[in-house]
């Protein structure tokens, strides 16, 4: 189990282009903190303090996003791994997670505490960099998606809208929304709303159910 384990912590962003020897001096020092769970066991609750470094190892997982007002939630399914949850929160003002992180199948995590990461790890050099280099590229998709315009049409608003609360690559997303909601957060008439969705529904862009909708891949979402 831990040289599988071993092979998966060579995946992970920050320890990545390192040599044996480099990653086998790491782990001399590094605090190895593995923790399985079962079925419908929460990782972490939106709002919670991100004070540790998470990454999921394996298992089927799903990010959870509830708005602030209630008005809607959506979800994203993923069985990617390595998957680190949420880097850039644990540096930022509030430190709080955003999103609440479950698994949906038996899996496992690897954690580093905040403090451990910027005492021992940030000292190695390749660490630092591939720190910045996810940051980076974490802004990037974040300024990438907030590009919602009223002045587009109202299928590439809506597209907009749903991109604009999805943080994965390949997972299948979940808005529990009503379409009252829908038009109200993208200025649109409800009835508009509805014809849009109905339209992605024939087209197999996205499943329509009651008060909610899926999106298998966003990637064919209107762009």
């Amino acid at each position: 189990m831990e040289s599988y384990m071993f092979d998966k912590m060579k995946q992970l962003p920050f320890l990545q282009g390192m040599s044996v020897a480099e990653f086998d001096s790491i782990l001399k020092f590094m605090k190895l903190d593995f923790k399985t769970y079962n079925e419908g066991d929460c990782i972490v609750h939106q709002g919670d303090k991100a004070d540790n470094l998470i990454y999921v190892i394996d298992g089927k997982f799903e990010a959870e996003h509830q708005d602030m007002l209630n008005s809607f939630a959506i979800s994203e399914i993923s069985t990617a791994s390595p998957y680190l949850i949420e880097p850039h929160n644990l540096f930022s003002i509030q430190r709080r997670y955003d999103r609440t992180y479950s698994f949906l199948t038996r899996g496992s995590t690897f954690t580093i505490s905040k403090e451990f990461f910027t005492s021992r790890l940030l000292d190695h050099k390749l660490i630092r960099s591939n720190l910045i280099n996810h940051l980076c590229n974490e802004l990037s998709k974040m300024q990438s998606r907030v590009r919602f315009s009223l002045s587009a049409d109202i299928e590439q608003r809506i597209a907009d809208f749903i991109r604009s609360y999805t943080t994965m690559k390949n997972a299948e997303t979940h808005l529990h929304i009503s379409m009252d909601t829908l038009a109200c957060l993208t200025d649109e008439t409800r009835l508009n709303v509805s014809k849009v969705l109905n339209k992605w529904n024939d087209q197999g862009i996205i499943i329509l159910k009651r008060l909610y909708f899926i999106v298998p891949d966003t990637s064919l979402l209107p762009k």
